[in-house]
């Protein structure tokens, strides 16, 4: 029960904010293209961006790829957060947001706080998943073989 409500709320981030870079593909490109780092590393996330969503996304819905759909929201929001971190810490002198309509509202505290929640959320669903992967596989026995 635990892990199909972190997948629902995972799942209620990663569907919009992915879909919103896909449909307005033009505003999102301008937003990271003004973000403080190199055009060559915006090209490469603009591309990658949405596939490994769209990938956490697929994965978070297949139950067999749950674990891999879990450790790819783990990462991406460990990367989200550092980013905004490094952004509240000062590492440019300006930072605009290229954030989508999902949480364009925020300001960079509350960003920060919000990744910071769905990476703790992120966690513990990797977690679950991977206790309940090695419980199931603990369960398998060979037929015919004394113990």
């Amino acid at each position: 029960m635990k892990i199909k409500l972190i997948l629902l709320i995972l799942l209620t981030l990663w569907i919009p904010v992915t879909v919103d870079k896909v449909m307005d593909f033009e505003i999102f490109k301008t937003g990271i293209l003004k973000q403080p780092f190199d055009d060559t590393l915006g090209y490469l996330l603009i591309y990658t961006l949405p596939l490994l969503e769209g990938l956490t996304i697929l994965f978070l819905l297949i139950p067999r790829m749950q674990y891999y759909g879990m450790l790819l929201s783990l990462g991406l929001m460990l990367a989200f957060t550092t980013y905004v971190g490094l952004a509240l810490g000062g590492a440019w002198e300006e930072l605009p947001c290229g954030c989508g309509s999902v949480i364009s509202w925020m300001n960079w505290k509350q960003h920060f706080w919000f990744n910071l929640c769905f990476t703790a959320l992120s966690g513990w669903g990797f977690y679950l998943v991977k206790l309940k992967r090695s419980s199931d596989a603990g369960d398998v026995t060979a037929e015919g073989v004394p113990a």
